[in-house]
């Protein structure tokens, strides 16, 4: 009589061969019955508590890519999505019904996948994602049947063992299972041999999220030419795509600026606990940030840089030496593409739990290679550590209490994951006493340790120079708010200053004045860029709605009486600027997500006389991006023309003029209140730094210099100083408001 094929099924288990007296057959039949109860469970939570959730709300991700393919769609130029206020304006023209959108650091060619759908309103669009996600995770398992010699029942078992990694990537519409997708076909490809082939795909996922580019490293230690020829030309078609698709300017842009902040792990709240890395652990531990992390175990930016480079650098070189020093065969080709994958994550500065759903690919694969030699020790191991780091138990106590050394208790799934890994050594390097003292020659130690220092001295050297700087701003911070990931746009008023906060629902205009904060009331609409004149009370902002934006003017004395009191000064409107005297409203107005300059009188109040006061100074085809009044009325912008930005200068009589004495790419123009001064903001290698040129000589100075941005700077009433936003120290454009003086 034949053997149940589903008895051989069980986690972990020793073999596969038939019950001996030991095992005795209705025991196996038991511990399957067992096994397949529990994936029912798995299944059941994984509907109830992921699926159906994600079928009813859009949630957090889904939206940001649904939001970047419907503007490609519509021809917007792409270069602007990694803006925080420009993109939630669009979100809000649309009807989006999200609170905050981020595209930050997603590649573009992400968004194009779900392209086909976002014709669709939102939900609808991401319920044919969820569906294609069902999809992929089919084609996923019957790949990993193919390329194992385990049942349906442990694939299935070890797939929904990711529990929390697959409930947020459907919940939150991401697209990390696409990702093991293409994984799991260069990995089949792989094993037959087919090398050049499986670079392919690796390419194509590196294109949505760029770490599988890095399985060139992995090809190369291997001396698999064919597939590191593979990924390079697939590497080399997917840039040159992303360039004719979305331009050379947001290409560029993404390299620039986005990738490098993204390496080091300073995109979103770079000292947040759900990260759970190496890298957010030490940043919890040596580097204070005002708001976000006030009480570190100490500031020690030069420790932080020696101990990043160090631990990431003695990871990398172990398990690459021990990958790489094994004799090529087909029986480890598995566990070595499996090791290396673990590595992957366990090396990210910032993985969310959705992307551990590449995880089960390693687990799959790890298992298979283990049972096949009846490892039973090394797969139960393996089984439990995957299962804690994918389980629910990714964090222990509140965020809020996470100061000090307590900061370690907040990493359990990096915890998990550092065990995980001494399991893998275990299993790479102990297949017998001899095979491992073979590969402790001193030909391969003198190269390790050579390899090590090298990286050590040099990720060392990289992560100074880029701190550097970065801190300087701490003591003149304007603004204080403990978590506030943002503070932008600031405006001064006869009372205080006015800025542009991200909140929890949205974005809104807030006063500083004496240390106090007031929130303007934002009824429901996000307001950005509010505007002020110092001799009056109140202000300007830009409200957006499904409606477009328009431009509302409001009187802290009227707001003291009535919350609600405001006036709409502008419909179809942007970005308002004022001039010193209150006299003139300059705004911007968009065409297919290009900016045209505008000024409208104040004060003449009728609705008829509204269309005849105002007139366009800079048409859409300069891309208005910012602009500021000098103190004779003459409008200074910023355009973008040819890759750059460039200031220009436009008089009362419309004439527009390009400013001389700036040879950067410059954004950002404010002048003084006594006309002699214009600050602005030049990139440089890829940050923003604050510059300020006298208008008569045209002599001009660099204030900041760290590699990060300072933007958006305005000027106080002594023409001494500004009051800028930057981002130093914090996430990519997530920026605090700091004071600066000038030196005449």
């Amino acid at each position: 009589m034949m053997a149940d094929p589903e008895a051989a099924e069980s986690l972990p288990m020793p073999s596969d061969s038939a019950p001996s007296a030991k095992s005795p057959r209705h025991w196996c039949d038991w511990r399957g019955w067992g096994e397949r109860v529990f994936l029912v469970i798995l299944i059941i939570f994984f509907v109830a508590k992921g699926f159906i959730p994600a079928w009813n709300y859009l949630n957090s991700d889904f939206p940001n890519y649904y939001l970047i393919a419907r503007l490609y769609r519509e021809g917007y130029p792409l270069e602007r999505v990694y803006e925080w206020t420009w993109l939630q304006r669009q979100k809000d023209h649309r009807g989006i019904e999200q609170p905050l959108v981020s595209f930050i650091p997603s590649t573009l060619p992400s968004a194009l996948v779900v392209t086909p759908w976002c014709s669709l309103p939102p939900l609808q669009a991401k319920r044919w994602w969820l569906m294609a996600n069902l999809a992929f995770l089919g084609l996923i398992a019957l790949l990993l049947k193919r390329m194992t010699k385990l049942g349906w029942t442990r694939i299935a078992l070890l797939m929904f063992l990711a529990v929390i990694p697959l409930h947020n990537s459907f919940l939150f519409g991401q697209m990390h299972i696409l990702v093991l997708l293409l994984l799991t076909v260069a990995a089949w490809l792989y094993f037959k041999e087919w090398h050049f082939l499986s670079g392919l795909p690796l390419a194509l996922a590196a294109a949505i999220k760029i770490y599988p580019a890095l399985f060139l490293i992995f090809f190369g230690f291997r001396k698999q030419w064919r597939a590191v020829t593979g990924l390079a030309v697939g590497l080399i078609t997917a840039a040159t795509g992303s360039v004719y698709f979305f331009g050379t300017a947001a290409c560029r842009l993404y390299v620039r600026e986005i990738l490098p902040r993204a390496f080091r792990g300073e995109t979103i709240d770079p000292y947040s606990v759900a990260w759970n890395s190496i890298t957010a652990l030490l940043r919890r531990l040596l580097i204070a940030e005002p708001e976000l992390n006030p009480a570190p175990v100490a500031h020690a930016p030069g420790l932080y840089a020696l101990l990043h480079a160090l631990i990431h650098s003695l990871i990398f070189v172990v398990f690459m030496w021990a990958i790489s020093s094994r004799a090529e065969d087909h029986s480890t080709k598995k566990l070595e593409w499996a090791t290396y994958l673990f590595l992957l994550l366990l090396l990210s500065s910032q993985p969310g739990s959705y992307h551990f759903v590449v995880l089960i690919l390693a687990a799959v694969l790890i298992i298979d290679y283990l049972t096949a030699r009846q490892l039973t020790v090394q797969a139960s191991l393996v089984v439990i550590l995957y299962a804690l780091i994918c389980g629910p138990l990714n964090r222990l106590p509140h965020p809020l209490r996470a100061t000090g050394w307590s900061n370690l208790l907040f990493f359990p799934r990096l915890a998990f994951m550092l065990l995980l890994g001494g399991v893998l050594l275990w299993v790479l390097t102990s297949p017998s006493p001899a095979s491992l003292a073979a590969r402790l020659n001193l030909r391969a130690c003198l190269f390790a340790g050579s390899a090590l220092v090298a990286l050590v001295v040099a990720g060392f050297i990289s992560n100074a120079q880029h701190l550097k700087g970065q801190f300087d701003n701490y003591q003149s911070r304007l603004v204080t708010i403990p978590d506030s990931l943002m503070e932008s746009e600031p405006a001064i008023t006869s009372g205080g200053v006015l800025f542009t906060g991200m909140e929890s629902g949205g974005y809104g205009v807030r006063e500083l004045h004496s240390r106090t904060l007031t929130d303007i009331p934002r009824r429901g609409s996000n307001w950005f860029h509010p505007a002020a004149v110092e001799q009056e009370s109140g202000g300007w902002a830009e409200q957006s709605s499904p409606d477009g934006s328009r431009i509302v003017r409001f009187l802290f004395d009227d707001l003291a009486q009535n919350p609600a009191a405001m006036r709409v000064e502008m419909e179809n409107a942007e970005q308002p600027a004022v001039s010193p005297d209150g006299e003139l409203l300059a705004f911007v107005r968009e065409v297919k997500g290009r900016g045209g300059l505008w000024v409208r009188q104040l004060g003449m109040g009728g609705e008829s006389m509204q269309s005849r006061q105002e007139h366009q100074l800079a048409g859409p085809d300069y891309d208005v991006r910012e602009a500021t009044f000098a103190p004779d009325n003459r409008v200074v912008f910023s355009s973008r023309s040819q890759g750059r930005f460039a200031l220009y200068v436009s008089g009362k009589a419309g004439k527009v003029e390009e400013m001389g004495g700036t040879n950067c790419s410059a954004r950002y123009p404010a002048i003084s209140r006594d006309g002699q001064w214009m600050a602005y903001s030049c990139e440089q290698g890829g940050s923003w730094q604050l510059h300020a040129m006298n208008l008569r000589t045209k002599e001009e100075w660099q204030l900041t210099k760290a590699e990060c941005n300072s933007i958006s700077p305005t000027w106080m009433a002594d023409s001494k100083r500004l009051i800028y936003a930057t981002d130093c120290g914090r996430g990519l454009g997530l920026t605090a408001l700091a004071e600066i003086e000038v030196s005449h």
